[in-house]
Formats: C-alpha cells, sequence, structure tokens
C-alpha cells in the first residue's frame, strides 16, 4: 500500500529545499552576541536550518567555532539543547564541573542549566561544535544566552 503525503494532515508544513537545506561549511560565518547585544570576542557561527515546530516552538542547528583561548561565560538558554563536537577539543562546565569535550562526543543541556564552554589553552586548532536547540534563537539574537553569576 503507497501512501501519499497529505500537507492537509500536517498544519500545512511542507519540505523547501531552499530553506530546509543548509550548508554549514558554506554559509557566512557571523559573530555571536552577549546579552547586552556585544559581540562574544573570539566566537563565531554560522545559521543552520530553523523551523517552527508544534505550539510554535523552534528548532534549529548552528555552527559555532570557538578560536583558541577563546570561551563562553557561565549561561543558560531559554531550551535545551544538544552539543556534537566536530574537531578539536574543549570543556564544558556544568553544575560545578568541567567535563572533557572532544571530536564526535555529545552533550546534552538541559533548558535553563548553567553552563560555559571553553577552549583548551594548549589548543591551535578552533573548537567546532554543532549546537541543536528547541526552542532555537538565532546567532545574532542578544535573547539566545543570559549569563548567570558562577
Amino acid at each position: 500500500m503507497e501512501t501519499t503525503f497529505d500537507p492537509e494532515r500536517f498544519d500545512g508544513e511542507r519540505f523547501d529545499p531552499e530553506k530546509h537545506i543548509r550548508h554549514l561549511g558554506t554559509e557566512p560565518v557571523i559573530g555571536l552576541l552577549d546579552p547586552r547585544g556585544q559581540v562574544l570576542p573570539g566566537i563565531g557561527g554560522t545559521a543552520g536550518v530553523a523551523e517552527r515546530i508544534a505550539a510554535g516552538a523552534e528548532i534549529g542547528v548552528d555552527r559555532i567555532v570557538m578560536q583558541p583561548g577563546s570561551a563562553f561565560a557561565l549561561h543558560t538558554h531559554p531550551g535545551a539543547h544538544i552539543l556534537y563536537v566536530l574537531r578539536a577539543r574543549g570543556i564544558i562546565h556544568v553544575d560545578g564541573t568541567d567535563y572533557a569535550m572532544a571530536e564526535g562526543d555529545t552533550v546534552y543541556v538541559p533548558a535553563h542549566y548553567a553552563h560555559g564552554v571553553r577552549t583548551l589553552g594548549d589548543s591551535l586548532t578552533p573548537l567546532e561544535f554543532l549546537a541543536f536547540g528547541v526552542p532555537h534563537m538565532p546567532l545574532d539574537s542578544s535573547r539566545r544566552m543570559s549569563f548567570v553569576e558562577p
């Protein structure tokens, strides 16, 4: 029995290759903003695909590139996210503890959970990872993260 796609069953949601396929290696790198709207030094990203899903939430993925010596201060996000390390090694600080991250590692960070990421001091290679988030916030949004006191 062959099934066909019925867009009426899916609230009109349709696959649009112009919008729903994006190569993270060819899109422009832009600076990430802190909650004050200032560009974070040494940290850039490439916007991946994003789309609104059930109840108006948005799911998305971005490629983050952290230059050697850079770090994200302790912060939270409005939603949960998963990090997937593409290249190099780094440290994620969660709940008072540092955890090593290396190529191929995935890390789940619950919504509103304070965490920070930094590169290793001896590395000459940028730390690159994918950040999948729900809800997704654009790279250049000052609402993407909120800094917290250590």
